[in-house]
């Protein structure tokens, strides 16, 4: 039995390590950081021939990668300096119009002040005529007169008079003032307004101090909507109760 037990051992290590056993392969051990950095590296070389041929192959197909960065940027370049240009395009637009509605504007206002001094030479032209003829007479009684009484309605509680006193040949100033008696009427009743009893703020305005002539013109408040019938102007000398000159203006 033993010997049995022998007689198979021994063929055992026969196969084994006979000439009829198997052969050894010796391998080499890597450890997992060696294998990690040689995939690492050759991954990295399978990329860059991957892009490298990638590149090329759009290079072969006429696609260039660098000459379309370069194109870009050159657009880019461009589009920044046509919106600088249409910046200051509508900057200078800006202005012109500017300049132009001033110029407009000017234009306007002197062609306004043109009429206003057109009206007022010829207003003027008018006076010197009338005075040179009325200066002429005696000018009325006592060589005194009003002329040119007017009144229109300015606003709707405000109308605007004019006169003008006259002094024939004189050699001394006339002294005086003037005073105004307005008849209106107010829902259908009438109001009598004495100026400057009633407007002591046209005081100033109806007091005459002149050699030749003298106008005077100033604004009659009233209540609103009401209607000037009349007008009536008196002129006295200072220190005189009698009137020296009157006129009276119907509406």
């Amino acid at each position: 039995m033993a010997l049995l037990r022998s007689d198979r051992i021994i063929s055992g290590l026969r196969r084994r390590f006979g000439v009829a056993a198997p052969k050894l392969s010796v391998r080499t051990h890597w450890s997992w950081k060696v294998k990690a950095t040689v995939s690492a590296i050759a991954a990295a070389i399978l990329f860059g021939l991957f892009y490298g041929g990638f590149d090329a192959g759009r290079i072969f197909a006429g696609f260039n990668v660098g000459k379309v960065e370069e194109e870009r940027k050159k657009m880019l370049e461009e589009l920044v300096q046509l919106r600088s240009e249409n910046a200051e395009f509508k900057k200078n637009q800006i202005e012109l119009t500017n300049s132009a509605q001033m110029a407009v504007g000017a234009k306007d206002v002197m062609a306004k002040q043109l009429v206003s001094l057109q009206q007022e030479n010829t207003q003027l032209k008018e006076e010197t005529a009338f005075f040179e003829k009325l200066i002429g007479s005696a000018g009325g009684k006592n060589g005194l007169a009003v002329q040119r009484l007017q009144a229109e309605r300015e606003t709707a509680d405000t109308y605007r008079f004019r006169a003008l006193v006259v002094q024939g040949s004189a050699d001394a100033a006339f002294k005086g003032r003037m005073l105004i008696t307005a008849t209106l009427v107010n829902d259908n009743k009438r109001i009598t307004v004495n100026l400057p009893d009633d407007q002591p703020d046209l005081t100033q305005t109806l007091a005459l101090d002149f050699k030749t002539y003298q106008r005077v013109e100033g604004m009659i408040k009233v209540p609103a909507g009401a209607q000037l019938k009349a007008l009536q102007v008196r002129v006295l000398q200072a220190g005189v109760k009698e009137a020296r000159a009157q006129q009276s203006l119907q509406l």
